[in-house]
């Protein structure tokens, strides 16, 4: 905790009233097993681990103590928060992400901040296979095989994947189909692991590639890639610089990248990502929230649909054009542990289910 203190000294050097407000709150954060920190109310703080939440009472944090917080908070980030503007999105000093949300978008006499703590650890994908994350995992056969139709019509690449597959090999297969070039998106709930596996899978990336990430605070850390370039979106179009990632993503265009990472699709910018892969920039990774792989490909199409070009596509033509371009979908999924007593212990993450489908792909790209 003494290297949390320090850090927090240096880091906050020259904001004094941010650093006396956010003190408080510092020892709580950084715990090791801390992931987000959350106040609905004056006095409450809510800390999130493996083992679920925890109540801690913060009597110093009345309602006059937090509102000068978010102040300090937005003047720090460039940024107003206000009863005209009274939701903030913004990045601590300290590299954790934060929302704040106040009256009149939440009730008097109360404010919400949801402080979100990045993990820089990177887990191996041989982690994954100890902590038994592929032991449940579905492959569902293709269709193709199912129905017989000769193999040798994929290429020999494809057909090697499909051989760790049939044999189980979950970790090989993702090593394989990064280093492959296959386009993957990870999907998931909120708390599954997503972003976890996105920056294991990066660890797969041949270290002498150019690779640029899109992100709106920093987690995706590739510490062997030197050529890389981490940008940035105000989550929102807050910020400095109302930079939104559909602008990011056709800055990458210009950039010469040999692969682009979108931390997380939400909306619109689903379309300019899908444009992005369809004009040849392979071995993309990306991750949204979706129940499952077979609902991954009409999430993606509904995200995608908001953008105004996506109007000249119907959803079958829309459906067809991602079935060919998005080579890889994993579905995680966050279990609670309970111990005799009800108690929660802990979590366990596991992954679903795996699709991979290049006789599909094949056939639609030759389709008329």
């Amino acid at each position: 905790m003494i290297g949390a203190m320090e850090l927090i000294e240096n880091t906050l050097r020259g904001d004094e009233a941010l650093r006396e407000f956010v003190k408080p709150l510092m020892a709580l954060l950084y715990r090791p097993e801390t992931t987000e920190l959350i106040i609905n109310e004056p006095g409450v703080v809510f800390a999130e681990s493996d083992c679920g939440w925890e109540r801690h009472e913060f009597p110093q944090l009345d309602m006059d103590h937090l509102m000068q917080m978010a102040k300090a908070i937005a003047t720090h980030s460039k940024q107003e928060i206000s009863a005209q503007h009274p939701i903030l999105s913004a990045m601590l000093p300290t590299q954790e992400r934060v929302q704040i949300v106040m009256p009149p978008a939440v009730p008097v006499g109360t404010i919400s901040f949801s402080v979100r703590r990045p993990s820089a650890r990177i887990q191996t994908l041989a982690e994954y296979e100890s902590q038994k994350v592929f032991e449940e995992t579905l492959w569902h056969l293709p269709e193709a095989e199912v129905e017989g139709v000769d193999k040798m019509t994929v290429p020999g690449s494809d057909q090697k994947l499909l051989k760790l597959l049939r044999a189980r090999r979950f970790a090989d297969f993702l090593a394989a189909a990064v280093a492959n070039r296959l386009n993957i998106c990870v999907v998931g709930d909120t708390g599954s692991g997503k972003t976890t596996l996105m920056k294991t899978l990066c660890q797969s990336i041949p270290s002498y590639e150019r690779i640029i990430t899109i992100e709106d605070v920093r987690e995706l850390f590739m510490p062997n890639h030197d050529n890389q370039v981490n940008l940035l979106y105000s989550k929102g179009g807050q910020g400095q610089a109302k930079v939104t990632p559909a602008d990011l993503i056709a800055s990458c265009m210009r950039m010469k990248p040999d692969r682009v990472l979108l931390a997380e699709l939400r909306g619109s910018e689903s379309y300019d990502f899908l444009k992005l892969l369809t004009t040849g920039h392979s071995g993309s990774i990306t991750s949204f929230h979706a129940e499952s792989c077979s609902r991954a490909i009409a999430r993606f199409a509904l995200m995608a649909k908001e953008h105004p070009e996506a109007a000249a596509y119907d959803d079958v033509a829309l459906k067809r054009l991602l079935f060919m371009t998005m080579d890889v979908i994993a579905h995680l999924k966050a279990e609670p542990i309970f111990d005799t007593d009800g108690q929660q212990i802990g979590k366990r993450r596991v992954m679903t289910e795996i699709y991979f489908d290049p006789y599909k792909r094949l056939e639609l790209a030759y389709a008329t």
